[in-house]
């Protein structure tokens, strides 16, 4: 086992980290899902009902119970 420590590392194969992914393959971030039309800011997280952005994230947007 020692041996095979010893020895140098194998090259990085392209493709093969994440990082590497090439401009035309890239997509852009969701858009915020809200309304109709819809919002359409960005960036957007998700949530269970949807991409949302800060503005219309759903604790903002349900209604309240209590006065």
């Amino acid at each position: 086992m020692r041996r095979r420590l010893d020895e140098p590392s194998v090259e990085a194969v392209p493709g093969q980290l994440a990082v590497e992914v090439p401009a035309a393959a890239r997509r852009p971030s969701p858009a915020c899902e809200h309304g109709n039309p819809t919002c359409g800011a960005r960036p957007a997280r998700p949530y269970p009902c949807g991409w949302k952005c800060d503005e219309h994230q759903p604790a903002r947007t349900h209604r309240r119970t209590t006065p």
